[in-house]
């Protein structure tokens, strides 16, 4: 799915736009994936896990365009990729297709300036806007900055999952399941 492309004032009064990932932005995006693995211990892959090529994130891009379901934005602020947010819908049966997964992840320059929290309303106002009823997401329990961000913006935690990530070294992080509920 598409999304008109929109600037806002961050808290430090800088502005950024968020706008839909083109398949443009494939080759950028997987130098973002690469630096965002490496600058945080709390996302799913270390950096030489990502292995796709310029043309699968690009067919990858084209796939979230085209579906009615799905939706990837990029932040950029004077120009430079500062991040992106997405939502997939959790399925297409009847039962389950009322919820949406969401994930987000900021180059750490560009973390504590409210740009997470625009993206992430941003975000979820666009699932609500295409019916979604629920938004669901997955957090590492030592990610506190992110869980507080995400209990302001009305998730809630719901259950934790023990050992969900192993690291290199040999030890574990636990996860929580945070859902908000998009109906109000």
């Amino acid at each position: 799915m598409e999304y008109s492309s929109r600037e806002i004032t961050l808290e430090n009064g800088r502005h950024a736009v968020i706008r839909s990932a083109i398949p443009k932005d494939a080759e950028m995006l997987l130098r973002y994936l690469k630096a965002t693995a490496s600058e945080t211990p709390f996302l799913l892959r270390y950096p030489d896990e990502i292995c796709m090529t310029v043309e699968e994130e690009r067919a990858f891009i084209q796939h979230m365009i085209e579906s009615t379901r799905d939706l990837m934005l990029i932040a950029e602020i004077d120009g430079e990729h500062a991040g992106n947010a997405s939502f997939s819908s959790c399925g297409s049966m009847q039962r389950t297709r009322h919820r949406c997964n969401v994930a987000i992840a900021l180059y750490r320059k560009y973390w504590g300036i409210g740009l997470g929290r625009a993206m992430l309303k941003t975000l979820t106002e666009a699932a609500k806007e295409n019916g979604f009823e629920q938004a669901e997401l997955q957090v590492c329990t030592g990610n506190t900055r992110a869980i507080a961000l995400y209990q302001e913006l009305g998730f809630t935690i719901c259950g934790t999952l023990p050992h969900s990530m192993k690291y290199r070294d040999g030890s574990y992080a636990d996860e929580y399941t945070m859902v908000k509920s998009l109906l109000e």
